[in-house]
């Protein structure tokens, strides 16, 4: 990493909108090549990220092989996650399922492990030789032509242009380098807000898991319960349209009955929007020398968005410099290198469906 928080320069070969997986993935591939890349986040790093922190093994492995050994500083307790616990009933019991590797990966750690998001997402943004600027937001592709791309960031206050040769969006879910260079294409997709708060307290379910339920009396998505640090996190989401708060309440009062749900203390709350591309395979990556890698271009193996992330993002990476190479654009590569990212993608959908005998990104 080459600094943090400063001024941006005027020129990069390389910008990646967003310091997550997907952004920290790309610097990486492209480190040690040569290339002026620039890594910008809108937030102050590290920052908060709403997510369950699990580290699913597929994830686990590629970090291992890429990024190498994760430090001590980012897990949380407990450690080790050893799998899911589903319930598609509220009135069935839960039933364990494990990790399973849609996308085809082998040796496999044999369980996930728990982390701290923000430690997680500011590590791996750390081990490239990207610059880092944080409290930089994305506004906008200015200009794109053959003399490269002009983005436009908002930088204390101020509105700066920056020029590159490729951009990468890593800006997540409402990304809004895929809302600056396709205004149209967030029309076709469905937003799903979800809610978390954290608590201080007891639940009758054994730490180590993640559990999930799908009943649509407590969802209009799905609706997850795990421990980190002692505390006790618990999410749902909802249908755009539909209340989330509303959908938050009655299952918090379910796992009052139900596990015997105490509340001591409320320590977080917080919320984000989810949408539903992988679910109804409507992936967007880009044009040109601009890529959308995770969940930017809809790449979510239902909700496990760390594999995926990574993957793309490393795929952007590669894309690049083999365009670098030729003189033929990223976007022709990297739309064959993420295919099979897309596929398992579209596998862990149909896979939760048979499960939940519905697409709970559409509920269909």
């Amino acid at each position: 990493m080459k600094g943090g928080n400063r001024t941006p320069a005027d020129k990069y070969d390389v910008v990646i909108v967003g310091s997550g997986p997907a952004g920290a993935a790309s610097a990486k591939a492209l480190s040690g090549h040569g290339l002026n890349t620039l890594i910008i986040d809108a937030a102050k790093l590290p920052r908060y990220k709403m997510c369950s922190g699990i580290v699913f093994p597929s994830a686990r492995k590629f970090i291992a092989n890429h990024f190498g050994e994760m430090p001590e500083k980012i897990f949380c307790q407990p450690g080790v996650t050893k799998g899911m616990q589903v319930r598609i009933s509220k009135d069935k019991p839960y039933e364990y399922a494990p990790f399973i590797p849609f996308g085809g990966e082998k040796d496999l750690p044999e369980h996930g492990c728990n982390t701290i998001r923000a430690e997680l997402d500011y590590w791996l943004s750390c081990q490239s030789d990207a610059q880092i600027v944080d409290e930089c937001r994305f506004r906008s592709v200015s200009t794109r032509d053959e003399h490269g791309i002009t983005v436009v960031v908002d930088l204390n206050g101020g509105m700066t242009e920056v020029k590159t040769r490729f951009l990468v969006g890593a800006d997540g879910p409402m990304s809004s380098v895929r809302k600056s260079i396709a205004p149209g294409f967030d029309e076709s997709i469905r937003q799903i807000p979800n809610y978390e708060e954290w608590y201080e307290g007891h639940i009758d379910l054994e730490p180590g898991y993640l559990y999930v339920d799908f009943d649509r009396s407590v969802t209009g998505f799905f609706a997850t319960v795990f421990h980190k640090d002692g505390m006790i996190v618990v999410v749902t989401g909802a249908r755009k349209g539909e209340s989330v708060k509303d959908y938050f309440s009655r299952y918090v009062q379910f796992l009052k009955e139900k596990h015997g749900l105490t509340i001591d203390g409320t320590v977080r709350s917080s919320g984000c929007i989810l949408h539903d591309m992988s679910g109804t395979n409507n992936y967007f990556l880009g044009t040109g020398n601009i890529l959308l890698v995770g969940e930017a271009g809809g790449f979510n193996r239902c909700s496990e968005g760390i594999t995926p992330a990574l993957i793309t993002g490393w795929a952007a990476g590669e894309s690049v410099l083999r365009s670098v190479d030729t003189g033929l654009q990223s976007f022709d590569f990297y739309r064959a290198e993420v295919a099979p990212e897309m596929e398992a993608c579209n596998r862990a959908s149909a896979t939760i469906q048979a499960i939940a005998g519905m697409n709970p990104f559409t509920r269909d």
